[in-house]
């Protein structure tokens, strides 16, 4: 009796062991921030580990990856990039192996202008926020699906996928337009711009405490104090990244709330419904 249950025992060992391994073995794609993570998950319906490089919690804009890094990175099929953040463009030339480095920003109308995070600027000069958009956004999972085929083109179920996805963008879409519209908001106010593109693609201003990296001056303040109240701006974003305190002042003088909003969040279209949720108020 005890010799059929270890036997029993065993057999629920290796089976448990066979389906981790099963697990362990699936193909890995990368992705360079947080916000493709859940989108290239949805495509491929986790058929793959989808893997972030930049930590959570760190700043793409500062981010190097260190030698180890690049070498995991050439295990991997694909490597997906909005291409505009300066360590992803290092990367162009420092993956060895088959893995293929896929720009997602490709066919979208880039905006120019430097976007700069304490003493780092971006090289290129244009403002690397595509995803904060959902009609760029829409572009990007175009791309990304583009490429997922083309390394697995019998994969009809991805192409479903993306599909679903692309309606639920597209729903958001017109969400955000037709709020906008209704409800005549002009602009929006935030400590760092990373909404250049979702205020450009409906027609609103993004009004940005700092510029260049740098604290607006007194005069600069009383300037933007002056643009929140004609514009009637009831709500100031800011990053997590930022203390409150840098915003205080201005949400105090034109009676504004003070909230936070993540870019770089893993949910990025349930994060550009809530904040259009809030401007729209």
């Amino acid at each position: 009796m005890i010799r059929k249950i270890t036997t029993l025992l065993m057999c629920a060992l290796l089976i448990v062991g066979c389906g981790t391994k099963n697990e362990d073995n699936k193909k890995t794609i990368y992705v360079t921030i947080t916000p493709m993570q859940s989108l290239i998950e949805e495509i491929t319906m986790g058929d793959f580990n989808v893997e972030v490089i930049v930590p959570k919690g760190a700043s793409p804009e500062t981010f190097e990856p260190t030698p180890k890094q690049v070498t995991s990175f050439s295990d991997a099929e694909i490597i997906f990039s909005t291409g505009l953040i300066d360590f992803e463009q290092s990367l162009v030339g420092r993956i060895s192996g088959d893995a293929e480095l896929v720009n997602l920003s490709k066919g979208i109308k880039l905006i120019a202008g430097s976007c700069s995070h304490g003493n780092h600027q971006h090289k290129h000069g244009v403002d690397p926020h595509v995803w904060t958009s959902p009609r760029a956004l829409r572009t990007m999972v175009t791309n990304a699906h583009d490429a997922i085929i083309a390394h697995y083109p019998d994969s009809v179920k991805y192409t479903e996928a993306t599909e679903r996805l692309l309606e639920r963008i597209d729903a958001l879409d017109n969400y955000c337009a037709t709020r906008i519209e209704v409800t005549g908001v002009e602009a929006m106010m935030i400590y760092h711009p990373a909404y250049t593109y979702y205020a450009r693609d409906y027609g609103i201003e993004q009004i940005a405490i700092e510029h260049d990296g740098k604290e607006p001056s007194l005069r600069q303040t009383t300037a933007l104090i002056e643009r929140a109240k004609e514009h009637g701006v009831k709500a100031i974003f800011r990053q997590p990244q930022y203390s409150e305190d840098k915003v205080r002042a201005i949400a105090n003088d034109c009676g504004a709330e003070i909230i936070t909003t993540d870019p770089l969040s893993e949910d990025i279209i349930g994060e550009i419904e809530r904040i259009t949720e809030i401007i729209c108020r």
